[in-house]
């Protein structure tokens, strides 16, 4: 039997457990990262839209984001230049919201909460959202339904009344190559990793978490565990005898994302991130292409999948996605053969990731992280660096959350806002 030891053991190598075990590393700790897949960000890492904005409903959540963001902007400094080939890239091209008439007093808390952590935007009214994207439809077509349903595409009473702009947004072009980045950084670092094993149980010891047994029979010896495994933490949260103690739950969702080409109506120099929760999508530029995906509209019934038998081939929701998009993107071509990409989401009750201690001492939650975390990966190694330092110096995140300082908005932020204990919170879909 091979037996293994770290200070800290960490499931899952996607961008989050990459991040995790780069922060660890740096700061002193010996760390292993286990995934049963081939390689750093494989998994639903590579799947992701990478879009990077602070458009959130809560400024704990907008300042992580545009902490964030500026690590983004100085990806290569920001890792220390590890050698390797490339780096992933931020492309910061603006986002836009889209507003319908009657719907600003929706978004006061969105607004709110970027203003307290000085994030800039601007309200643009239709003609100047129109003059910016002159092919946009200003009919209402929301809320939204299946494309087979007898209203859709059918405008409805009321129009577009604008725009809420956000500059300081954008896309990363490479999300696995970025989890690689990470990885690199981590393993400069002293971080190893395993790949192509699975975690089958959980070691405990005098009431904690002491490691991990995997398939292959290898014991990994480590008093802090760290679930970070994606659409699989709800079979490692079970496996270590603590989902049925956990508030706020989550549950592995199946997500598609389109390709199409990009309409010339959203002119050359191509957007970060759009959002239209009137027709039920979000859009982003990728080269010559479009990249569109849900909002996660209530009529279309949440696609919950084992996470180990996922049917990777597009279906009738890339349709859907499409025209959803083509009734507010003029021009834009649904194609006759489907592109994209099939992925599983970690997806939390309340789609607020849970960044946090566990029912059982030394086994660590970054999980729930929804598809809308991978911009936070900059920063969320260090959040689950505090939350770890300040219960081995003998403290109770429960009782008394770690807080994480954050330089680049001159600002702490308490992390018990990430607990598990926390009530559901109202969310706007995704976009959180």
């Amino acid at each position: 039997m091979t037996v293994l030891t770290a200070d800290v053991a960490i499931i899952g190598a996607g961008i989050v457990g990459c991040s995790i075990a780069r922060s660890m590393s740096q700061a002193g700790f010996s760390t292993l990262n286990v995934d049963v897949l081939p390689a750093a960000g494989f998994g639903s890492t590579s799947h992701s839209s990478a879009i990077v904005r602070p458009f959130y409903s809560h400024p704990t959540a907008c300042a992580l984001a545009h902490a964030s963001r500026f690590r983004w902007l100085d990806w290569r400094s920001f890792l220390g230049g590890p050698q390797q080939e490339s780096y992933a890239s931020y492309h910061e091209l603006g986002g836009w919201i889209l507003v319908m008439e009657g719907e600003w007093g929706d978004y006061a808390d969105n607004l709110k909460a970027m203003d307290s952590v000085g994030i800039g935007w601007e309200q643009l009214d239709c003609r100047s959202l129109l003059a910016r994207f002159p092919g946009l439809s200003v009919e209402r077509f929301g809320p939204p339904v299946a494309y087979t349903h007898p209203r859709f595409g059918t405008p409805v009473a009321g129009s577009l009344a604008g725009a809420i702009h956000i500059p300081a947004a954008g896309h990363v072009n490479d999300p696995q190559l970025a989890a690689r980045n990470l990885q690199l950084a981590a393993v400069s670092s002293g971080a190893r990793f395993l790949f192509k094993q699975r975690v089958t149980h959980q070691r405990t010891a005098n009431g904690r978490a002491a490691g991990l047994i995997l398939e292959s029979g290898t014991e990994i010896h480590a008093p802090v565990v760290v679930n970070a495994s994606g659409p699989h933490s709800s079979v490692l949260n079970r496996m270590a005898g603590i989902e049925d103690f956990l508030r706020i739950k989550t549950r592995p969702q199946r997500h598609e994302v389109a390709y199409v080409r990009k309409p010339v109506s959203l002119g050359e120099g191509g957007v970060g991130f759009l959002a239209d929760l009137d027709s039920g999508f979000y859009a982003r530029s990728d080269g010559d292409d479009l990249l569109i995906g849900t909002t996660d509209p209530a009529c279309d019934p949440p696609q919950v999948v084992e996470p180990d038998d996922v049917d990777l081939n597009l279906t009738n929701h890339w349709t859907t996605q499409v025209l959803r998009a083509a009734q507010r993107l003029e021009g834009l071509a649904v194609e006759g053969r489907a592109r994209g990409t099939v992925g599983v989401y970690d997806v939390s009750d309340d789609w607020i990731p849970l960044y946090d201690k566990s029912p059982l001492a030394g086994f660590y939650l970054a999980i729930g992280t929804s598809g809308n975390q991978f911009k936070n990966a900059p920063y969320v190694g260090d959040l689950m660096l505090a939350i770890i330092r300040h219960e081995l110096a003998g403290n109770d995140h429960d009782q008394s959350p770690a807080a994480l300082w954050l330089d680049e908005v001159q600002r702490s932020i308490n992390l018990g806002f990430y607990s598990r204990n926390r009530e559901v919170q109202a969310t706007r879909s995704v976009l959180a």
